[in-house]
This record gives structure tokens, C-alpha cells and sequence, in this order.
């Protein structure tokens, strides 16, 4: 079975168009409602689709509510598609036959590969937050928050959410890397109208890149901290030696030089320790896996 699923909030203008666009292509469309004050399950409902509602948890939440569906039901290949309208519905053969016909575990629409109307500044948040990401994933894909994604059943089975917010797109690429799936990236064309984000563009990009941020350090810790823990370890070193040469040669105590070199080497081993401890961590994780 193909499934399209759709995680809303308040989308009762949008809704019953991304669904009934969807259903042509799809076997089943189902959707998550996180929490809605407005009619959008109710009008899901009406449009065709199965509605799952649940409180506001947000959107990595509903997302993982739709993946528990998609194993419960044992579905073949699984849709996500935004429910404000942005993403082409009629585009979601493309992520099918990236799955079908190159035999991928995930395909990912990149509006980046395609038309896109995004503006510059929401480009480039966009282009940062990827970049951070495909040095944590060792993926290299064009556009790590798109939502319009395909799913095989293999990587269904073994993806699971965890995250709430919207970092889930991050956190997914962690697991598909982590895991060995293929992954293929098609293009994909997109529409932002005035009502697509329901987020602050600026706060929303800050959140996602410190999430982003989080799991490469969790999955690099010696690069992440080790290196830097190294590098100010050496630096306070450096500054107590100097302190500690002016204080025997000419009885002089620099005390800018002496808190330097206790702020450094605490900070430097404090990293390095923490990259030990998170290494040892993933290693034993990854052992007993």
C-alpha cells in the first residue's frame, strides 16, 4: 500500500486541496492533526482522508505519529507531504518512482533541485542548516528541511522519531545515515504564500540549526569538542608557562595571563572530556546494536 501523509495545524484553508490532489497518486491519505483549533480535521475528514488526532505536540510529533501508522498498517511506501499547500501534490509520483525504479530506501523533494519561489534569506538559513547537517550525516543532499519525502518500507521499519519540533527532518537524515539506507534527492518545484510558515522565520532557523548543531556534535564528538578541548587545552598551557616564566625570571605576576590560562585549560578539559565520555557512549551504543 502507498500512504500520503500529512501533519497539520490549523490548516482548514489548505487541507482539503493537498488532500484531494494527493489521493490520485496514493492508496491512502492519512492525517495527523496536532492539536488543531480550527475545523482541519473535520474538513480532512469530509476531503477523504483518515484523521488521527492528538494534542499539540508539534510537528516531529505528528510525524512520528504518522510513521507508528505506516508499520501498524504494513505499508510499502510512505509519503510525507506539508499540509499548507507549499509542496506540489501532483509531484508525489516522483518521489514513488525514485523508490520504485532506482530502488532507494528514501527520496527527498529538493527545492533547490527545482523551481522554488523561497527568498534569499530563506535560502541561504536553508543552505547553512544543510551544510551543518551533511557534515553530521555524511550525506550530501541540496536541502535537508524539505518535508516532501518518500519512505520505503524498509526504512520505515527501521526510522523512529524521537524529536517534536521541527529538527525532526534533521534527526531522520541521522538515522538514515546511521543506518546505511540509500537515499536519492528529486526535484521538486514549491509555492510559499502568506500563509505557509506559521513560524518566525528567524527564531524557527536558529532553533533548527542549534538542533542541527546537537546531533553533529553527538555523532563527531572528538571533532566537535575534541579538537577544540585540544586547542584550548595547549592555549592555557602556553599562558601558564608565560605566567609562570615572568613570575620566577622577574618576580612580575601578570594576572590577566594566569585567569587566561585557568579559564582555557578548565574550558579545554572540560571538552575534551566531554568528546571522551560522548565517543565511549556511541561506541558502546553502536557495539550493542
Amino acid at each position: 500500500m502507498k500512504l500520503a501523509c500529512i501533519p497539520a495545524y490549523n490548516e482548514a484553508n489548505h487541507i482539503a486541496d493537498v488532500i484531494k490532489k494527493s489521493l490520485p497518486h496514493v492508496d491512502q491519505v492519512v492525517v495527523c492533526d496536532d492539536g488543531s483549533t480550527d475545523n482541519t480535521a473535520k474538513i480532512a475528514k469530509s476531503a477523504g482522508a483518515i484523521v488521527i488526532s492528538q494534542s499539540n505536540q508539534g510537528y516531529g510529533a505528528a510525524i512520528s505519529t504518522l510513521f507508528d501508522y505506516a508499520r501498524q498498517h504494513d505499508v510499502k511506501i510512505m509519503v510525507t507531504l506539508d499540509s499548507d499547500g507549499q509542496h506540489n501534490a501532483d509531484q508525489i509520483p516522483l518521489l514513488l518512482d525514485a523508490i520504485t525504479t532506482n530502488d532507494v530506501d528514501v527520496s527527498i523533494g529538493s527545492r533547490f533541485l527545482g523551481d522554488s519561489e523561497a527568498s534569499g534569506y530563506r535560502k541561504a538559513g536553508i543552505k547553512i542548516i544543510t551544510s551543518t547537517a551533511n557534515i553530521g550525516t555524511n550525506l550530501k543532499i541540496s536541502d535537508s528541511q524539505s518535508g516532501f519525502r518518500a519512505y520505503s518500507q524498509k526504512a520505515i521499519n527501521v526510522i523512529h522519531p524521537t524529536e517534536k519540533g521541527m529538527a525532526v527532518s534533521t534527526e531522520i537524515l541521522m538515522k538514515i545515515s546511521n543506518k546505511g539506507l540509500s537515499i536519492a534527492e528529486v526535484p521538486i518545484s514549491i509555492t510559499y504564500g502568506p500563509e505557509t510558515s506559521k513560524h518566525n522565520s528567524v527564531s524557527h532557523g536558529v532553533s533548527v540549526l542549534v538542533n542541527t548543531v546537537k546531533y553533529v556534535s553527538i555523532k563527531h564528538p572528538l571533532k566537535f569538542y575534541g579538537i577544540p578541548g585540544l586547542f584550548l587545552t595547549i592555549v592555557g598551557i602556553v599562558l601558564g608557562g608565560m605566567f609562570l616564566e615572568a613570575y620566577l625570571d622577574n618576580e612580575v605576576v601578570f594576572y590577566g595571563s594566569l585567569l587566561g590560562a585557568v579559564v582555557l585549560f578548565l574550558l579545554g578539559s572540560i571538552l575534551s572530556v566531554t568528546a571522551i565520555i560522548l565517543f565511549s557512549m556511541a561506541t558502546l551504543i553502536r557495539d550493542n546494536k
